[in-house]
């Protein structure tokens, strides 16, 4: 601990300006404890106030001024860029590279095991490390807290029976409304409930930090559920929820995961696993309230001792202070990639086969598309490390005058849309096959080539990719609220930028409004409806 009183760490997230986060509300005060300084880039405020590609380079500035001893990363996306990520070890090869990475039971698979390359230790919130080790990912540490001075309990009155504070997810709507059926007296807030007018009685809307602790304080039973929208979250995640009430004293119903904390497993009393034994234990619990604070004081007393953010914190360090820095090089793909174009796709069969004969991946090349250089490493990597046969990557929809302004989620699109949504929208660019899956299936990526419907991906065929390996510049639209959920709004950022600026003379206002572009109707409906939604208003405000 001596030893790490004289070094410094940089902090680089999203939300490390941000006074509802983690990162800027609970990680501070400890990292201060730890370290000699402490220095914080703000992705957020970056992107709004300069744009991505500033980002960038203003975080290589900062890194090569400070040279810290460690360096935090906390991505959410693809805010930080391939290139940028390789020149780290160049800028400052004696720093010790950190990873935290969330919600790891759905995006270790298309996103975390690419991005944990670059770095030399892994925090992660999921529990089972299990998929790391698999991958040779060295170096993973599990873990997730709490604040006890933010996190704590107040000396108030209940004033609510039942209360869930989250967002509309998975089958989160179905829970509330039948609870609500079956007369419990219960109480909504977060963020797009505003949208369901049969909930509009219950709904207390956002709440800021301390109004979250009160509510929690002031709730008999607080509700936490598991699932979320992925295939892959059915069975449940590691959510940070369940123990940050359990911090309050305050008393909670958790829907069943063995992903939680051992805890909450091993618990039963606390959890459920249908609506009709939720029903049961609240009804229960309502009129058992000695039973339900001895509980609640069990739970207090676990996390207290074993998740406070400064224990956790202080331990790894100290044990990441001890060991030798030793930088990984990213793993050996020696494969062979051809590309076919729109004039190759089409060969006859024994002619392809010859073009084909020393290939051991097969890519594609329809129409315009810029294809990053990193796009055959990281799909080669993706099907060599998932033995799957057709791997997918992200796509942004590009111009020259707009440049990078929607950005497709592969993955999401895969498991949230109808078949023939999907793959309206699906690139042929975007894919890499196995030869001779390719082979096997010609007639089939003929007809995609092509762009027609074909049931060609799978749970069982396709890894995704989560970084976007491509661009293009023509696309398909789906029905705009679908649209919304799959894409991402770069343009968006880019306009918030601009305002932040105050450059509301730039020709890139001009350029979107007047020009003509691919989504171009998708672009208006959506700077309409963020402009006129007050939920977006009320989220735009709750995160800054």
């Amino acid at each position: 601990m001596n030893s790490l009183k004289n070094k410094k760490i940089l902090l680089a997230s999203w939300g490390c300006k941000v006074k509802t986060s983690q990162e800027c509300r609970d990680w501070p005060p400890v990292f201060k404890k730890i370290f000699r300084k402490v220095i914080f880039f703000s992705t957020k405020n970056n992107i709004y106030y300069s744009g991505r590609e500033k980002l960038n380079k203003n975080f290589l500035k900062v890194l090569k001024e400070e040279r810290p001893d460690y360096l935090l990363v906390c991505p959410s996306l693809s805010e930080f860029e391939i290139d940028t990520l390789l020149k780290i070890r160049e800028i400052t090869p004696n720093t010790k590279t950190i990873m935290w990475s969330g919600d790891d039971e759905f995006r270790f698979d298309d996103w975390v095991r690419y991005y944990a390359l670059f770095f030399d230790y892994i925090l992660t919130t999921k529990k089972e490390i299990s998929i790391f080790k698999k991958d040779k990912i060295k170096n993973v540490y599990s873990m997730i807290g709490v604040n006890p001075n933010y996190h704590r309990k107040l000396n108030i009155k209940e004033i609510y029976d039942v209360t869930f504070i989250g967002t509309p997810l998975a089958d989160r709507y179905d829970y509330i409304k039948f609870l609500m059926k079956k007369g419990i007296n219960i109480r909504l807030f977060g963020g797009d409930w505003h949208n369901y007018s049969d909930l509009k009685s219950i709904y207390g809307g956002f709440l800021y930090p301390e109004d979250f602790i009160k509510v929690i304080n002031q709730s008999r039973i607080n509700l936490n559920f598991s699932k979320t929208f992925f295939k892959q979250g059915k069975l449940g995640q590691m959510k940070g929820r369940p123990i940050e009430i359990l911090a309050c004293n305050s008393f909670l119903l958790t829907e069943y995961t063995n992903r939680t904390i051992d805890f909450l497993v091993k618990n039963k009393k606390m959890n459920f696993r249908s609506k009709e034994e939720l029903l049961k234990k609240i009804k229960y619990y309502l009129n058992h309230e000695k039973e339900r604070k001895n509980i609640a004081k069990e739970g207090y007393d676990y996390v207290i001792k074993n998740h406070s953010w400064e224990k956790l914190f202080t331990e790894c360090f100290e044990k990441i202070e001890k060991e030798k820095i030793s930088h990984k090089d990213l793993p050996e793909v020696n494969k062979r990639i051809i590309t076919l174009s729109e004039e190759e796709i089409d060969l006859p069969i024994n002619k392809l086969k010859e073009k084909l004969k020393n290939a051991d991946y097969i890519d594609f090349s329809k129409s315009f598309n810029k294809k990053s250089p990193h796009k055959n490493y990281f799909q080669s990597y993706s099907l060599m490390i998932s033995k799957k046969d057709i791997s997918c990557c992200n796509y942004f929809v590009y111009s020259e005058f707009l440049g990078d302004y929607l950005l497709n989620l592969s993955k999401k699109s895969f498991n949230t849309l109808k078949k023939e949504d999907f793959y309206k929208i699906l690139n042929v660019n975007q894919l890499m096959v196995r030869k001779s899956y390719f082979l096997d299936n010609l007639k089939a990526f003929q007809k995609l080539f092509h762009g027609e419907v074909c049931n060609l991906l799978n749970d069982k065929n396709t890894v995704f990719v989560s970084i976007p390996l491509v661009k293009i510049q023509a696309i398909n639209e789906i029905p705009y609220k679908d649209m919304k959920n799959v894409f991402n709004t770069p343009f968006f950022d880019k306009i918030f930028s601009l305002i932040r600026q105050k450059r509301i003379l730039d020709k890139y206002f001009f350029k979107l409004f007047l020009l003509s572009y691919p989504g171009k109707k998708f672009v208006f409906k959506y700077l309409s409806e963020r402009f006129f939604d007050k939920g977006s208003w009320e989220a735009l405000n709750f995160f800054n």
